[in-house]
């Protein structure tokens, strides 16, 4: 894997998770920031979680641990950013 591969830039994992809760939500979402509520402010639910974990695997190219899973994980697009980032890494 070539250094530009190894850490994907924040940027790429925010427009992913971005991208991918308006396919799994199905609908526009308004304009997003780190500090979104998943669940509260977009009515992400457990199902919608499952399909977005596949999706973001799908687009980012990685795969989840699923015993590092945390629901805090899905608290905001920042914490599931970072999760994601954390996941890249290793």
């Amino acid at each position: 894997m070539s250094e530009s591969t190894a850490v994907a830039p924040r940027e790429r994992i925010v427009d992913a998770i971005t991208s991918v809760l308006a396919q799994v939500l199905d609908y526009e979402l308004p304009a997003l920031t780190e500090q979104s509520r998943l669940f509260d402010e977009l009515g992400l639910d457990s199902t919608g979680v499952f399909e977005l974990l596949m999706q973001l695997e799908e687009a980012l190219e990685v795969e989840f641990d699923t015993d590092n899973l945390e629901m805090a994980h899905f608290e905001t697009v920042r914490s599931l950013a970072d999760f994601v980032a954390a996941e890249m890494d290793r």
